[in-house]
C-alpha cells in the first residue's frame, strides 16, 4: 500500500484537532484524528493501539515488528503530535488545505501534521519490506501543545526502540537539545476598602508593580547567568497579570503568571524556589505574596552528539542532501523530553519552518513534506542496519 504524504496531510489538516489549552473544555480534541490514523495504520497492516489520557484524547501507536532474526536489537520510533494550537483571528480558512504556489496553507500543515504525513508514509513503506532487521513504532501524541500529557502518557510502558525522531518543525535540521519550561502563578494579596478611601485599603496592584520589578531584576540576572552552548541561557517572562475588581474599589489581589525556560541542568521545583527567593529578599516582609505550586513542569532536552541516532540521521541527511545538517538546539519544548526520560536517544527532526507555527495563515512547502519523507525512509535503512 503506497502512501501519498500530501494527501495525507490534506486529510488531516481539514480535521480540527484544536488544543483547548485552559479552557477547561472536554471536548474530544484528537478523537477524529486517532481514528483516521487507525484506519491507515489498520489498513497498511500495522498493530495498532490506542492509549487512553482522558475521555476523548488519545495516543496512536503502531508497531511495525521485524521478520529477521534481531538478537535482541531495538528499534526506531517516530513520534509527532495530533493537536494544534487555536484558530482564532486566523487569516485563512484553518480546516481548508488549500495549496497555492507550491505550499499547503492550514492550521496543523506545518505544526506538526507534515511530520504525521512524512513519517507515516515512511512507516507504512517498511512494513511492506520483506526484510525488516529490527522494529519501529508509529506514535502519534495528544496534547503536545499545552502539557505533553500524551508523551508521559506514553512512557508509562516501554516501547522496543532505542532512539526517536521526534517530528516538529526544523526545516529537516537536526536538533538534540531544547529548553524545558516551568509556569507558576504568584498571588499578591492587599485589602479592599472604598476607592473613595483607599488610605483605608492596601492597594495589591501597588505592592504587585513593585514584585513586578523584582521579576525584571531577576530576569536581568539571569540574564548574566551559566550560559549552554547550543541554548543560551535561561530566562523568565511574566505573561499575565490579573488584579482588582472595579475602579472604585482598593484591590484586594494581583495575580502573576510567569514561565521559566530552563537548561538542561536546571530542576523547575528549583527554579520557582529561586526566584520566591530572589523576590523575598529584594522586597522583605513588606509585601504578602502567595507564590503557588508550578501547573507544569516539563523537562529540557539534551542527547550527545555521538549518539547513534545523531550519527545514522546525519548519514541519512548526507544521502538524500548531500550534506549533514549542522547540531542545532532550540528555545521551544517538545515531547522529545519525555520520551528521552524513558531512557530512549532522541532527536527533533521534521519538515517546515518554526516561523511559520501558529500564525494566521500557516503553510508548509510541499517540496519539504517529500524531502521529509524521503529522509525518513533512508534514515530507517541506515538505523536497521
Amino acid at each position: 500500500m503506497k502512501l501519498d504524504p500530501v494527501q495525507l496531510l490534506k486529510d488531516m489538516v481539514a480535521i480540527p484537532s484544536v488544543n483547548p489549552m485552559l479552557t477547561g473544555t472536554t471536548e474530544p480534541v484528537e478523537h477524529d484524528m486517532a481514528n483516521y490514523l487507525e484506519q491507515v495504520l489498520r489498513r497498511a497492516g500495522i498493530d495498532c493501539e490506542r492509549q487512553t489520557i482522558s475521555e476523548g484524547r488519545e495516543n496512536v501507536i503502531g508497531v511495525v515488528h521485524a521478520n529477521q532474526p534481531s538478537h535482541g536489537r531495538k528499534g526506531l520510533m517516530f513520534n509527532s503530535h495530533m493537536d494544534t494550537v487555536p484558530v482564532a483571528n486566523m487569516t485563512i480558512d484553518p480546516f481548508d488545505p488549500v495549496v497555492k504556489d507550491q505550499l499547503l496553507f492550514g492550521r496543523g500543515s506545518c505544526d506538526a501534521k507534515a511530520s504525521i504525513a512524512s513519517m507515516l508514509t515512511a512507516v507504512v513503506a517498511y512494513a511492506e519490506r520483506s526484510h525488516r532487521e529490527v522494529p519501529v513504532v508509529f506514535a502519534a501524541m495528544a496534547d503536545e501543545e499545552f502539557s505533553f500529557s500524551g508523551s508521559w502518557k506514553l512512557i508509562e510502558r516501554e516501547w522496543p526502540v532505542s532512539a526517536c525522531v521526534i517530528g516538529e518543525p526544523t526545516k529537516l535540521a537536526t536538533v538534540i537539545a531544547h529548553k524545558g519550561v516551568v509556569r507558576w502563578r504568584i498571588l499578591v494579596k492587599g485589602v479592599s476598602a472604598h476607592g473613595a478611601t483607599p488610605e483605608l485599603g492596601l492597594s495589591a496592584i501597588y505592592d504587585g508593580a513593585r514584585v513586578a520589578l523584582a521579576l525584571e531584576a531577576y530576569a536581568k540576572e539571569l540574564g548574566t547567568s551559566r550560559s549552554h552552548k547550543l541554548l543560551g541561557r535561561s530566562t523568565i517572562n511574566v505573561g499575565k497579570v490579573n488584579g482588582g475588581q472595579s475602579v472604585n474599589i482598593v484591590p484586594d489581589r494581583c495575580e502573576f503568571e510567569i514561565e521559566r525556560r530552563l537548561l538542561p541542568h536546571e530542576d523547575g521545583m528549583r527554579a520557582v524556589a529561586d526566584c520566591e527567593k530572589f523576590i523575598r529578599n529584594r522586597l522583605g516582609d513588606e509585601i504578602e505574596l502567595q507564590v503557588e505550586s508550578p501547573y507544569l513542569v516539563d523537562p529540557a532536552l539534551e542527547t550527545s552528539s555521538d549518539a547513534a541516532i545523531v550519527r545514522a540521521l546525519g548519514e541519512a541527511q548526507r544521502t538524500e542532501f548531500g550534506a549533514e545538517s549542522e547540531l542545532q538546539g532550540v528555545h521551544y519544548g517538545t515531547d522529545g523530553s519525555k520520551v528521552s526520560r524513558a531512557g530512549i536517544e532522541t532527536v527533533v527532526c521534521g519538515p517546515g519552518d518554526i516561523a511559520r507555527a501558529h500564525t494566521k495563515d500557516e503553510f508548509i512547502e510541499i517540496e519539504q513534506v517529500g524531502m521529509a519523507t524521503r529522509l525518513y525512509s533512508s534514515l530507517l535503512s541506515k538505523f536497521s542496519k
